[in-house]
């Protein structure tokens, strides 16, 4: 099912959501969708069977400008399996107008990817992001997020802007994790030696597994060695979150070999990537 509704673009921006459902039917984890303007998912594929769904959200306008304001909602049902990823880069475009907004609340049952590739902040962006994670004593998940300020390629630096994120999770409705982000474009926290260290780029990744299947010492020792550039804390038993500087092409290497040693350990299945990264 996927049904659409017209969402004229006000004076203030876009206003987007889109609320996605997997559901066991039978052997198959089906998705169903409903969106509100420009904001939708492209495609769901089955590259492993029937059980695990391959979706990949696009937003058509291909950045975020002032005013824009999307949503997602997502449930991810008891015994189901999903993957959400992205075709490319998300940009949150520069303004002098209101700040664009970004808010993503996961119901989490089951089993989910969450691997959005990067988001761009361009200089003079005005951006708020929240990711909130509502998970049972059965949800499991492999999550990511990178962050690059200023397209540096380009010669362009964010020297003028604010950024904002806050993630959060809690299990059974006891928050096991919240951490915040604000950088503005002239943050001393940029060149800190408690900061980003002269970096302009930052990545977290999260693991979390169900109740009952707490991290231990080794598990943590084999992905230290694994991933050396990322520095993992356990912060409740059952939750690991690793944090990264770098380049971009650093950040986004190191993340996709933390997940491929994250999937056996976290869900018991061997990494399968979505195709639209061989793109």
């Amino acid at each position: 099912m996927n049904a659409v509704v017209g969402a004229p673009r006000a004076d203030c921006g876009w206003a987007a959501r889109l609320d996605l459902a997997f559901v066991e039917r039978g052997p198959r984890t089906a998705l169903f969708s409903r969106h509100v303007g420009p904001l939708r998912v492209q495609k769901t594929l089955y590259p492993e069977g029937g059980r695990c769904a391959h979706a990949i959200i696009i937003h058509p306008p291909g950045g975020i400008a002032g005013g824009d304001s999307l949503e997602l909602e997502m449930d991810v049902a008891a015994r189901t399996q999903a993957l959400i990823t992205t075709p490319g880069a998300a940009k949150w475009y520069g303004s002098t107008g209101p700040a664009a907004r970004q808010a993503v609340n996961i119901a989490l049952h089951g089993e989910l990817e969450w691997l959005p590739q990067e988001t761009i902040v361009f200089n003079h962006a005005q951006a708020s992001t929240t990711l909130h994670i509502r998970a049972s004593a059965a949800g499991a998940m492999i999550g990511w997020e990178t962050i690059v300020f200023g397209r540096r390629a380009s010669g362009e630096r964010f020297d003028c802007g604010v950024f904002s994120q806050h993630i959060a999770l809690e299990i059974e409705g006891v928050p096991v994790w919240e951490d915040r982000l604000l950088l503005r474009g002239d943050d001393p926290l940029f060149s800190s030696p408690i900061g980003l260290r002269g970096q302009h780029s930052l990545a977290t990744v999260w693991a979390l597994r169900p109740s009952g299947a707490a991290w231990g010492e080794d598990d943590i020792a084999a992905l230290r060695q694994h991933s050396p550039a990322i520095a993992w804390t356990r912060l409740a038993p059952t939750l690991l979150v690793g944090r990264m500087l770098g380049t971009p092409l650093q950040l986004q290497s190191a993340a996709r070999s933390a997940w491929q040693a994250l999937r056996p350990m976290t869900l018991q299945r061997e990494p399968q990537a979505p195709r639209i990264w061989a793109t």
